[in-house]
Parts: C-alpha cells; structure tokens; sequence
C-alpha cells in the first residue's frame, strides 16, 4: 500500500512537468516563470524550497533530544528568514526586475568579470553539496517502507530531473503546491495521532500532554549556543540566496513577493512546530527509541498502511521541493552568472539562443550529480557545503556589513559529519541551507567531529554533556576568539 502511494505521487509530479512544459517559451520563463507568479504559488513555493528534510525530520530529531522549542530552531531560522526577507527586502529585489543576487550588486556596486567569476565558483559546489543532502534523506524515506536507499536516491532524483528539466520553474512551482499542500496535510496529521497515542499510554487529555511538553525552556541549559547558530544566521542569508532570489524574481509584482515570503514563512514556522511535537510526543511514547528514529517509528507503529503511506509521500515532498528549488538555482548561476555575464557580458540574457538549452542541460547534470554525491561521496559533504557559508556571508555583509551575526556566520565553519554509514547521521549539517542535524549532540557512533578550527574536539567529549559544557566555557586555545560553538 505504500509502496503504490509513493509511485502515484511520483507518478504526479512527472506528469505536473509534462503538462506545464508547454509555458516555457524562452529562458525567463524557465527561470523566473515569466514574472507571472500569483500570491498562492508563490506562497507555496516559499514555503515548499524552506521545508526540507532538516525543518521536519531534522527539527523532530532536536526536538526528541532537547524538547518542542529546540525542535522548532530550524523552522523559526527559515522560516524566520522568509518573514523578515518579505518586509524589508522582497519589494525592493522585485523591483530591480533581474534575474540573480549578483545582478543587484552588480548595479549596486558595479560590474566585476572576478566577482561574477568567484560567485559562480563558490556556489556551484555548495548548491551540489547540499542537494546530495536532499537526497540522501530522500533515500533515506524510502528505507521506511521497504525500498533501498540507493533504490529512493534514484527515484525521487530522476523524478525531480524530469519534472526540473521540462518545467523550469513553472515545474518546481506548481509541484511545491502539491507537496506543500500534502505536508500540511499529513504532518499536523501524524501530530495529533501521536498525541492521541501518548494520550492513550497516560490516561490523560490530550490537551494535558501538549501543555506538559509545551512547559520545557525555550533554549534548555548548554544550548544556547547552538540555538542562535541555527537561527540568526539564516535571517540574514535568505534575502539573497539564490533560491529566495528567482523567487522573488517570478512573484507578478513587489506586494506578491512581500506577502508570499511573508506567508512562506509562517507555514514553515507552524509546520515545524507539529514536527516538533512529533519528535517529542513520541519519544515519550518510547523513551527507548532513538532521537533519529522517533519520527518514523510513529509512522510505522501507530498510522495504517494508506495513512503511512501519505506521511511518507509528505517526507519525500520535503526533500524534492527543496531540490527542485536547488537545481533550479544552479541552472539560474550558470546561465546568468556564467554564460551570460561572463562569456556574453554585452548580451542580454533573453537574446543568447542557448540560454533555455543550456539551462535544461545543467538542471539534468545537476540531478546527476546530486544523485551520484548522495550515493557515493559523503565524506566530500563538508567540502562541498562549506562553501555556502562565506558565499551567503558576503551576501549578507553588504546589506548588513556591521552585523556581528554576518560576521560570526561567515567565520564559524562548524561541519560535523558522521563516518559511520548508518550508525546515526547527527552530524551532517548544511550550512547556509535548509538541512540540519543537531551537530552538537553527537552519539558515540560518530567517529569524529571537526569544530570551529579545532580538530582535536572529538566527538566523545561531545556525547558527555559535563565535557561538551567544559568545552564550550573553555575552549581549546586554538578555537578561542572564533564564533563560538
């Protein structure tokens, strides 16, 4: 039964991408949907590029560990971002009527062929890195209904191949208003299911079980840290990521832009908040269950098989919304950024005759990529991701050059990541992206975990909360003076 779920929503999105390849007429509408983008597309498609696999399964991990309020950092960050990204910056990036970030600086600033040049350098690898992510965790929703991993990665990614490759934007768009509308669906769902099961095993109200979990601090002690990390940052990077960028590009008008991110926003905040509940709701059904493991143990114990299946459906949404969102960006980089403002500096984008071919061959490599990083090139994660930070902090420092966050962001360089292969993926964290694992509780299983710029940091001491609070009071000497961790 779930199994037949997942290939008709897969099937659906394939034939989303065939039904809207016939608006792509020239290279604008691939890119930006011709600027012709109303309020509930663009809502949704806010909405769809901030769910990824980090606010929900992610924040349901955090929230396993450290309570509802830690599970909902990812989705206040992002989510947080889109709000603040609406007033006081949507309107104005509109208006510019460009395509790119370094379109706007550009005129800002000034034309430079070497910083066009280093933007496409930069982001390219770290728009790869963090789509592998995307689709490890799709291969990694596959496994909870019977599929293998590399069976999922090659699904989910050839499915948003073809649906990227034919639809341009007008496909990621319309297809994160069927995935955005499924996640709303099926994971408030899962929520109150789950409450009804702890309900059930306590004998009380479920009103009572939400007001017990709801009472946890905030930031609980020795994580406060952590919690700003993952959320000031990104309310300074999403007003110029690329993603955030074609999309404020595609709204109809500036009002559109404004209130879709607005809107966005506040979607991702409420569902990262039901995630959260999922996440710690259930591991108070089963204390013994793992952090990572409490979200799909909920799906398989307490939901039927056609319930399941559609949670399911709704993880898998997340991940592909988010990588559609990804490919369609690097498309964006490399015909604007490099075809055009490199090899092509005195053309007009929409005059070059291969612009639209270029871009269909660079959303298809790009899936390929990812598919093959996902597969294959874990270890190289942390170099491909760390590359989002300084980007996104140059970025951010020009709209906001004394912000001691930019500042701290773009020097902090935190990039844990799990050798193990299946012993627990805690510490895999996308910079600057949507994907997140709670880097700093770090199971034993972990091998090894680089902190700041002090490899000597290993994992251990972080799986011991009295060495992991030593650490963070008193650095080694080489980490001090850098952002904290």
């Amino acid at each position: 039964m779930q199994i037949a779920i997942i290939g008709i929503y897969l099937a659906a999105m394939i034939l989303l991408g065939l039904a809207l390849q016939s608006r792509i007429d020239n290279i604008s509408d691939f890119l930006i949907a011709g600027r012709n983008l109303g309020l509930l597309l663009t809502t949704a498609t806010f909405a769809g590029t901030q769910l990824g696999a980090g606010v929900i399964l992610g924040g349901a991990e955090l929230a396993a560990q450290h309570g509802v309020w830690a599970g909902m950092w990812p989705g206040i960050g992002v989510g947080g971002g889109l709000i603040f990204a609406g007033f006081m910056a949507a309107k104005k990036l509109r208006r510019k009527g460009v395509y790119v970030p370094l379109d706007f600086f550009g005129e800002r600033y000034g034309e430079n062929l070497w910083v066009r040049l280093w933007a496409w350098i930069s982001n390219i690898p770290s728009l790869l890195g963090i789509l592998g992510v995307q689709f490890m965790a799709t291969g990694a929703v596959a496994t909870m209904f019977g599929v293998s991993f590399k069976t999922g990665v090659w699904s989910a990614g050839g499915v948003v191949l073809i649906y990227s490759m034919l639809g341009g934007m007008w496909g990621a768009v319309v297809t994160d208003l069927v995935q955005v509308s499924v996640i709303v669906v099926a994971i408030p769902g899962l929520a109150f299911f789950t409450f009804q099961a702890l309900a059930a095993n306590e004998g009380v109200a479920v009103t009572s079980s939400i007001g017990e979990l709801l009472a946890v601090p905030f930031v609980s002690e020795g994580m406060a840290s952590n919690a700003v990390f993952n959320i000031l940052p990104f309310l300074l990077m999403i007003s110029v990521s690329y993603d955030a960028y074609l999309r404020f590009q595609s709204a109809k008008s500036g009002n559109t832009a404004k209130w879709g991110a607005v809107y966005g926003g506040l979607i991702v905040i409420a569902i990262s908040f039901f995630a959260a509940l999922i996440g710690a709701a259930g591991r108070a059904v089963d204390p013994a269950t793992n952090a990572t493991a409490v979200l799909p143990q909920m799906i398989q114990s307490i939901l039927s098989p056609m319930l399941g299946g559609i949670v399911l459906a709704a993880l898998l949404a997340a991940a592909m919304s988010t990588a559609n969102s990804l490919i369609i960006s690097i498309a964006g980089s490399c015909s604007r950024d490099f075809y055009n403002k490199i090899l092509h500096r005195d053309e007009k984008l929409g005059d070059l005759p291969f612009a639209k071919p270029l871009s269909r061959v660079v959303v298809a490599v790009s899936a390929l990529l990812g598919i093959q990083i996902a597969l294959h090139f874990e270890g190289l994660l942390r170099t491909m991701i760390v590359f989002a930070t300084p980007l996104h902090g140059e970025y951010a420092g020009s709209l906001a050059r004394r912000s001691p966050v930019a500042a701290s962001h773009r020097e902090s360089r935190v990039q844990c990541y799990d050798h193990g292969r299946g012993c627990g993926h805690d510490c895999i964290r996308g910079l600057g992206s949507r994907t997140f694992r709670g880097s700093f509780q770090c199971r034993p299983s972990v091998v090894d975990c680089l902190v700041d710029v002090d490899s000597r940091i290993r994992a251990r001491d972080f799986c011991d909360p009295d060495k992991r609070r030593n650490l963070m009071t008193n650095p080694p000497r080489s980490a001090r003076n850098q952002a904290s961790f």
